[in-house]
């Protein structure tokens, strides 16, 4: 069985619906679903099978509908992380909490009574399940499945686990619960226990103790989607952002399936070039180009083929920013990519690499991109990346030689 588990991590959660739109497209289906906070309320309309109604929510409606603030409130607050760790920095809201003076999210409860069909959710067939926690002067854990929650009680309890310290929290049958995030943010385990062996994981923060948390599952497979930048504020309702965060995780989990290329942007996968292709075009470098990377590197050896690979090639990956471990491919891409970013392109978007390369090769001399090729805000110089610059107009060129 293969099943679905959806990270806690307030409005940063609409990434997890761009992921999701990008797995049904796959073609995967899950025969379970759990989540935390957030995700609890996405994983429901996902059992639901309501995905347009969920992405309406995220797309249509503003903060209003979630929470009763003000506009000024609302603005000072939107940008601030919610993440355990962090509390500190949101003492003033949690203390305002504990004195019955949190924030109101009763519009939250009027919407997901008018738009979540908890009989469709009991009838799916399928696993749910969510994690809660009640405070009685210790955290008391209380992870649920559907068939755990009273009838009728659904959105009591969804509530219950998303209810960050800063709400105005209400008692449910004499306890007072909390986020279900200070207790297991991931909840691989709800999965676990009924037998799944098949999970993807949508994260929304890119942090080490998530990470250190699912690496304790070692018979399971865990297929990982993770933000590849920061989703922002854990109460920004924009819809700048929800739209940016959406795109990102479908972006995001495409190229986790390598339907997608690239380091940083994204491409459509083309096959013309692969690692042989990439490998030639290192290889074929003539030696004057060599003599000119071994000058821009400092790097005082003879200009051959084997200087080119053992001590060239590895010093360029790690100034343009690439793991130590890298192919070719991954270097013949980036060094493309480092052109659309001197050009300040959005990053969020599918580009096709041959269109990317052409125009790359064909401005290469003068440094400049066709704005009417990508859609390119104004052009910034990045002076921090003069020597990258250089190297990748220098091997550009001498790919453009090769052609």
């Amino acid at each position: 069985m293969r099943g679905l588990v959806l990270e806690g991590g307030g409005t940063k959660g609409a990434y997890q619906i761009g992921a999701y739109k990008a797995l049904r497209e796959l073609g995967m289906e899950f025969q379970g679903v759990t989540g935390t906070s957030i995700g609890a309320l996405n994983g429901a309309y996902i059992i639901q099978n309501d995905i347009e109604i969920m992405e309406d929510i995220w797309l249509s409606y503003d903060y209003t509908h979630f929470i009763n603030v003000d506009e000024e409130f609302y603005e000072k607050y939107k940008n601030i992380d919610f993440t355990a760790k962090n509390f500190n920095s949101v003492i003033g809201l949690i203390n305002k909490a504990v004195h019955n003076e949190g924030i109101d999210i009763s519009p939250l409860r009027e919407l997901l009574q008018k738009t979540l069909n908890e009989e469709a959710i009991r009838k799916s067939n399928k696993d749910f399940g969510l994690v809660t926690v009640w405070w009685d002067r210790k955290i008391n854990p209380h992870p649920m499945y559907i068939e755990d929650i009273p009838q009728g009680r659904l959105v009591d309890y969804l509530i219950a686990g998303a209810s960050l310290p800063i709400f105005n929290l209400e008692k449910m049958d004499d306890k007072l619960y909390l986020d279900g995030m200070f207790f297991d943010n991931i909840p691989v385990s709800l999965l676990e226990d009924k037998g799944y062996k098949d999970i993807v994981v949508v994260r929304l923060i890119d942090d080490y103790l998530g990470k250190r948390s699912l690496s304790k599952y070692q018979d399971i497979n865990i297929k990982t989607i993770v933000p590849s930048e920061y989703l922002g504020g854990s109460l920004n309702k924009d819809r700048n952002s929800v739209e940016k965060n959406i795109n990102l995780g479908y972006l995001d989990t495409m190229k986790a399936y390598n339907r997608y290329e690239g380091i940083k942007y994204y491409f459509n996968a083309d096959y013309k070039f692969d690692e042989n292709y990439c490998f030639e075009k290192f290889k074929n470098m003539e030696k004057e180009t060599i003599e000119s990377l071994l000058n821009i590197l400092s790097i005082k050896r003879e200009p051959t083929l084997r200087t080119l690979m053992e001590n060239v090639i590895p010093k360029v990956g790690e100034l343009v920013g690439l793991p130590k471990e890298f192919s070719y491919k991954d270097l013949f891409y980036c060094i493309y990519e480092k052109k659309l970013e001197e050009n300040n392109i959005n990053r969020i978007r599918l580009y096709d690499i041959n269109k990317v390369v052409d125009v790359v090769n064909r401005n290469i001399d003068c440094n400049k991109m066709l704005s009417s090729n990508f859609e390119v805000k104004p052009f910034m110089s990045l002076q921090k990346n003069k020597i990258a610059k250089i190297l990748t107009n220098c091997l550009i060129k001498d790919f453009v030689r090769q052609d």
